[in-house]
């Protein structure tokens, strides 16, 4: 069972990143965007108050009660080199989606009310309730008391929460491959090569991963990844020498190092705790108690998100 939470996980982390690259032409600025936003509204999330009172559609927390942080943070947290955060983030601001000052970065309000951003955050909101349906029919998410429902749909809360989970998943999957790209690759040769598969055959696929795996070209990746085939194609050679992929007669199958065994082991384990937690957050600020209720029967949503959505 915890190799079909992994394989969710991982699918969910995969479209979650496609979704929030919406509004960024770079993968790269899709995470340092994302990365800045989670760390402006951590005095938020930390409030049960303010959590619920800028939890819904319409209503952001003001730029007063978003920490700024430094540049050197973000990149740290994404293990990213200075001068690459610090030059994207400063196109950024010349865009309009940051701002930047000697006290630090900062994603303002009215960012985040935009249209646009309004349109993406209620499609990683309806992915994450996939995702908790996905785990609902495998049986594996612990009980708890939930919260009731919020009178209207609790987006910005699930977007934050989600968001938390998801740049901490980023995180492992860049820590060991040692580079952004590389992750993402073998992210999306590691659900091609499963793709379908039930919890025998995944079991079957990590015993032998080459004999029960599903090939896929490196040149079918590149329309997923939205990158050059010269891109994938490179960082396909780097997964190779690392041990992560293997070329076979009908393309490439993800493969598990020897050597690294144990850690991917303890990373699978770990994030089964990040998703309990994740979803016992969810299940506190009522995020849960909306989702059963959408999947109970069809909701009127706020004039606003509608307008976001069109």
């Amino acid at each position: 069972m915890i190799l079909e939470i992994t394989r969710a996980s991982l699918a969910y982390v995969r479209d979650t990143v496609a979704i929030t690259r919406g509004q960024h032409a770079d993968l790269l600025d899709a995470l340092i965007f994302t990365a800045t936003l989670d760390a402006n509204m951590r005095p938020v999330n930390r409030d049960q108050a303010l959590c619920a009172l800028f939890g819904g559609v319409d209503v952001s927390a003001p730029d007063a009660l978003r920490r700024r942080v430094s540049i050197n943070a973000v990149a740290q947290s994404l293990r990213m080199p200075f001068e690459t955060v610090r030059r994207r983030l400063v196109n950024m601001a010349g865009a309009g989606l940051v701002s930047i000052d000697p006290d630090g970065v900062i994603v303002p309000r009215g960012v985040v009310t935009s249209a646009v951003y309004m349109a993406e955050q209620r499609d990683r909101y309806d992915r994450g309730r996939r995702f908790y349906e996905t785990l609902k029919a495998l049986n594996v998410l612990d009980d708890g008391e939930a919260a009731p429902p919020t009178p209207e749909p609790p987006v910005r809360a699930a977007n934050r929460a989600l968001s938390e989970y998801t740049l901490r998943a980023c995180n492992d999957l860049i820590a060991l491959t040692g580079n952004m790209i590389s992750s993402r690759v073998l992210l999306e040769l590691a659900l091609a090569s499963t793709h379908g598969m039930d919890a025998e055959h995944l079991k079957a696929w990590t015993r032998n991963p080459t004999g029960v795996g599903r090939p896929i070209r490196g040149v079918a990746l590149s329309p997923r990844i939205e990158s050059s085939g010269e891109t994938i194609r490179r960082h396909l050679l780097i997964l190779q020498a690392q041990g992560f992929c293997r070329r076979m007669p009908g393309g490439l199958v993800a493969t598990a190092p020897a050597a690294l065994a144990p850690r991917l082991a303890a990373l699978v384990e770990a994030n089964r705790g990040n998703v309990q937690r994740l979803f016992a957050q969810l299940r506190q600020l009522g995020v849960l108690a909306a989702w059963d209720r959408e999947v109970a029967g069809p909701q009127v949503l706020p004039a606003a998100c509608v307008a976001a959505r069109n």
